[in-house]
């Protein structure tokens, strides 16, 4: 039998959609069977986001639009690092085990503050998109929206408490909303990752601090340059999950999975829809926009796809290093 045709471009940008939406339909049918047998009621139908138990009065005054993500409220659950290996003895490591945890070309979230350095693996973050640690003495939340594909660490030290984030279910302008947990009583807001701040509850306004010097580069270039950097201790119990978990195919498709309150132009020296870029905060808190390897050298960095970045900070951006090509 002869081999089928590879998916075309066009064909991935309607077969890749349609597949996740069916595997999110199935993960929510599944997470709400596995609520109903145990006496719970997930909160959030995939749908509708009044249904997530959220107070979204905030966000009727701001731009954006919100979404139900396919999955209700906690599908997600964020990871809080308690063990740590040491990234140049990751060689030796897959060498003994049957699944690899970090190869050469495996991309990262790279951080060093103060005396230490760290990396998160993708594979990780793409099952978790909160990562819970501590690094050079501060308690930090590395998160990670795979729909722009972004990344950025914030200080978890907000409004006088260290912040325990949560997955909301939602996602504002296709990118990630979080919010804050707490105890019997406590009434959460909803924080945007690509908004920098709380959208709604009682810490509506509330910027969140980003950590300076975050990357996204592969595995054996971030190793190169912080040769005593350290990973999280590998999580067996997710290890399945992990490798069935891929992105890859939803960033060819072309075009972000929901809508998106200010699509991003192009042509004209500007990026693609889901081209890759960093943004770089300036002193007067504007950004320039960069392809990632012309990004300069320091300072607080977004990395992301520019749809997503110019629906969120579009109007304060500068874009530079593009050229007509970029432009598909």
């Amino acid at each position: 039998m002869p081999d089928a045709p590879a998916p075309t471009r066009a064909g991935l940008g309607l077969a890749v959609p349609i597949a996740l939406a069916a595997i999110g339909t199935m993960a929510v049918l599944g997470f709400a069977l596995a609520g109903l047998l145990s006496g719970e009621r997930p909160l959030g139908d995939g749908r509708d986001p009044a249904s997530y138990g959220f107070d979204l009065t905030g966000l009727s005054g701001t731009h954006g639009i919100v979404s139900g993500s396919g999955n209700p409220r906690d599908f997600l659950q964020p990871l809080t690092v308690t063990s740590t290996m040491a990234g140049a003895s990751m060689a030796e490591w897959n060498a003994t085990q049957r699944a690899k945890y970090v190869v050469s070309n495996d991309r990262v979230v790279g951080l060093a503050l103060g005396d230490e350095s760290r990396a998160w693996p993708l594979s990780v973050l793409n099952v978790h998109e909160v990562i819970h640690d501590t690094l050079g003495g501060v308690p930090i939340a590395v998160t990670y929206s795979p729909l722009c594909d972004s990344a950025v660490v914030f200080d978890r030290r907000v409004a006088g408490r260290t912040i325990e984030f949560g997955i909301s279910g939602l996602v504002l302008d296709c990118n990630l909303l979080l919010y804050d947990q707490g105890g019997p009583g406590h009434v959460p807001s909803l924080w945007s990752q690509l908004g920098l701040r709380a959208v709604s509850g009682p810490l509506a306004g509330t910027a969140l601090q980003p950590i300076a010097g975050v990357r996204i580069q592969p595995w054996k270039d971030w190793l190169a340059a912080h040769p005593g950097t350290t990973v999280p201790t590998p999580d067996d119990a997710m290890r399945k999950r992990i490798k069935a978990t891929s992105y890859e195919r939803y960033w060819l498709a072309g075009k972000p999975m929901f809508a998106v309150s200010r699509p991003a132009p192009g042509g004209n020296g500007l990026p693609a829809t889901m081209e890759r870029i960093v943004a770089t905060m300036q002193t007067d808190g504007s950004w320039i926009v960069t392809p990632p390897s012309a990004a300069p050298p320091g300072g607080v960095q977004v990395p992301c796809l520019w749809f997503a970045w110019h629906a969120f900070h579009g109007e304060r951006s500068s874009v530079q290093g593009f050229d007509a090509a970029s432009a598909r």
